[in-house]
């Protein structure tokens, strides 16, 4: 039965965003360099000793609260935190939880291995206030794993995985589609598990082939082809949906566009934008879903305003789609709805 119209909201999850203050901590505790690694590009950071860090973001962060009383969520990232000496890492706890308690830092996350995460080291976390720890974990494949050089298996990913999920803290996933030995099929499985586990926020960064590095190797003598950016884009927008359906915010998707990890891009699925262009692609297809419901095509649609460039996608890269659809941009309208809305011709606005 045909509608006079259809309201639907954006599939994608909420979540509360906050101003996160990242501390990079490029290759500390890091067993080996992974064969695609190349931390001081992509941190856009060169190695500096470990109190100093510490120094500086407590600063920072205690002369922002100081000054204007706003709050920050706090990250450790680029290195293997857990894996890090003891000491070291509570050079860092330490310092949170003082920001922490004195209502500076509203959320404290830290980014680890799979194969370095046991009871122990989560009731450390905890003790010290962690609220996320994200698991690079790059793929839950073992043939993946084992030609990337993790060091662990897809066994191990999901074991870490399911042992912070039944610890208080959340937990976040890394992954790394387009890896060495990697395909649709082993990136849909990666997405099957995630759903799965359904952590509280996941990042997508597809593999890209940095200079000097193994994988850089690997690519000049014809051993590995990385993905391309179309397909890249296909896969992950797919993802997008199936992710925002299961309730799993995707809070990242490809690396930050540094200027020091530009020019060290030799091949691979690179776009300063992707993340943009698969949200234009994910949402242009749930909209084409949400027509086929409606059962015709409809007289206006109304746009909510913060997703007017969602919508029409990057560079107008939904517009082809639209057109087939019966969506122009003449009865196309924003508003300051929360919802959308596909209406008929004799519709009437509320």
């Amino acid at each position: 039965m045909n509608l006079p119209g259809l309201f639907f909201r954006h599939p994608e999850p909420y979540r509360n965003k906050v101003r996160l203050y990242p501390v990079f901590l490029p290759f500390a505790g890091c067993p080996d360099r992974c064969i695609y690694c190349s931390q001081e590009t992509q941190t856009g950071q060169p190695i500096i000793h470990l109190k100093t860090i510490a120094r500086k973001m407590h600063d920072d962060i205690y002369s922002e609260f100081s000054s204007s009383g706003k709050t920050f969520a706090l990250g450790f990232f680029g290195g293997t935190f857990t894996a890090m000496p003891r000491h070291r890492q509570l050079l860092f706890l330490n310092l949170a939880r003082e920001l922490k308690d004195m209502g500076a830092l509203s959320h404290v996350r830290c980014s680890t291995r799979p194969d370095y995460v046991n009871q122990d080291q989560l009731r450390l976390l905890q003790d010290y206030g962690v609220d996320m720890v994200e698991l690079g974990v790059q793929s839950f494949d073992s043939r993946v794993l084992s030609l990337s050089r993790r060091g662990y298996t897809g066994d191990k990913a999901l074991e870490a995985s399911w042992m912070v999920k039944k610890s208080r803290m959340d937990l976040g996933i890394q992954l790394m589609p387009g890896l060495p030995g990697s395909n649709p099929g082993t990136f849909a499985g990666d997405m099957r598990i995630t759903e799965e586990l359904k952590p509280s926020a996941l990042r997508l960064y597809p593999c890209l082939v940095l200079a000097n590095t193994p994988l850089a190797n690997l690519w000049s003598r014809g051993e590995y082809r990385p993905w391309i950016l179309q397909t890249t884009q296909a896969l992950i927008s797919n993802a997008l949906l199936r992710m925002w359906a299961a309730g799993i915010p995707v809070i990242r998707v490809g690396l930050a566009p540094e200027t020091s990890l530009l020019s060290e891009i030799i091949a691979g699925p690179w776009h300063p934008a992707l993340g943009s262009i698969c949200r234009g692609l994910a949402l242009g297809a749930y909209v084409a879903a949400m027509t086929a419901r409606l059962g015709h095509p409809p007289a206006r649609i109304f746009v909510p305003e913060k997703y007017i460039g969602d919508f029409w996608g990057h560079k107008m890269q939904n517009a082809g789609l639209f057109r087939r659809l019966g969506i122009f941009r003449k009865n196309t309208q924003a508003w300051k709805k929360e919802l959308f809305l596909l209406a008929g011709a004799a519709h009437q606005l509320p």
